[in-house]
């Protein structure tokens, strides 16, 4: 039997075994895809898997709604920005949109919005009346810049999805383009990502919302509203902090340009060496307000996450703290490790509380295959 059909028995002995509906799984190194794996099933009963790139599939892979995977996607575009000069990182926010220049938001820099450590909050105390109401990135940001900060910008971590409603209206302010089209022109296109959107085009969008996989929704979020995850609102808004609609295979040509720093296969190159190294290297050890813990056993990238060993949110138990990557409250997860070169993504239909179990002993399967190589 082979080390990938190994592979595969265990992760499909995982998923079997949990309540998990839809799970797309790709894992690679920086010169080559390894297993895909598609998997439709419940609960053990009647399900279906596919191996990628098998004659007869009976399965494609899905596009899913990856949440928070989408924060780091966007901040690479922030970091190739600044590496061409277009603003620095330690530079306020208010320099680009005047409803900061208030209080303790006049020291909000571009920093403190990827790291998060901005005290801007995770969600507006308004977020559900907004959804109703079918509000834009632009009037999540407005409200984000009434509210006050939590603490001092820099003293403190706290895990702040407004921020990426903030950092949003600054990169279109300077490219003069959504962050949608920017995405696409500078990642999406150039590496092939046919299956990726940054919100649903509005022209196309009775024709894809149909090719998307449904999310299980959390109870915060009634099944016949028009803003939960499964709505044309919420597939289409293109959230800067959770609203790109991509696929397991096309994540992972992200993480493979990523890898090769920058270049992708053909030696096209796609993003600056730079932004590539310093998005992922732990960015809040140089920050002397934070707590230790929060500097050196807590630590950000710009956008990205590195691997916490001793926290529930551990990517693997087989990773290293150098790792990087990020969760999704969809139910999704994918990872580097620098020292094997080797990627993980895996995406499922089921919120993160429910399916966290399964996704962790997923990751540990590819993690620990690929430090016996």
């Amino acid at each position: 039997m082979s080390d990938q059909e190994v592979l595969r028995r265990a992760i499909v002995r995982v998923l079997q075994d949990s309540s998990i509906q839809c799970a797309d799984i790709v894992e690679g190194t920086a010169d080559q895809t390894g297993l895909q794996l598609w998997y439709r099933g419940n609960a053990g009963a009647g399900a279906n898997v596919s191996q990628g790139g098998n004659s007869g599939d009976q399965l494609s892979a899905g596009r899913y709604l990856i949440a928070s995977l989408t924060k780091p996607i966007v901040s690479l575009l922030a970091v190739e920005l600044a590496a061409e000069g277009h603003f620095y990182l330690n530079e306020p926010v208010r320099s680009f949109l005047p409803s900061f220049r208030r209080g303790a938001l006049r020291t909000v820099t571009l920093r403190h919005l990827l790291t998060h450590s901005s005290g801007l909050p995770d969600m507006l105390p308004e977020n559900e009346v907004l959804r109703a109401r079918h509000a834009t990135v632009a009037e999540f940001a407005e409200g984000t810049a009434k509210q006050d900060p939590a603490f001092q910008p820099g003293c403190a971590i706290s895990y702040c999805s407004m921020g990426f409603a903030v950092l949003a209206c600054i990169l279109e302010k300077v490219a003069e383009v959504t962050v949608s089209e920017l995405l696409r022109e500078r990642l999406l296109g150039p590496l092939g990502m046919r299956d990726s959107w940054l919100g649903l085009p509005e022209d196309q969008a009775e024709a894809l919302l149909p090719t998307t996989i449904l999310n299980e929704l959390p109870p915060s979020q009634p099944v016949d509203c028009d803003w939960n995850w499964n709505s044309r609102y919420w597939r289409t808004l293109g959230a800067p902090w959770g609203g790109m609609i991509s696929t397991a295979a096309d994540l992972g040509k992200l993480l493979q340009c990523l890898l090769r720093r920058g270049n992708w296969a053909n030696g096209q190159p796609v993003l600056h060496p730079a932004t590539c190294r310093i998005s992922v290297r732990n960015q809040t050890r140089f920050n002397s307000g934070l707590p230790e813990t929060d500097r050196l056993r807590r630590p950000w990238g710009l956008g990205w996450r590195l691997n916490w060993p001793d926290h529930s949110g551990c990517f693997s138990d087989f990773l290293p703290p150098t790792a990087w990557g990020h969760w999704g409250a969809t139910g999704t997860l994918m990872w580097v490790n620098p020292k094997t070169r080797r990627w993980c993504v895996i995406l499922t239909n089921q919120p993160f509380e429910q399916s966290q179990q399964a996704i962790q002993r997923i990751s540990n399967v590819i993690a620990a295959e690929g430090l016996c190589e």
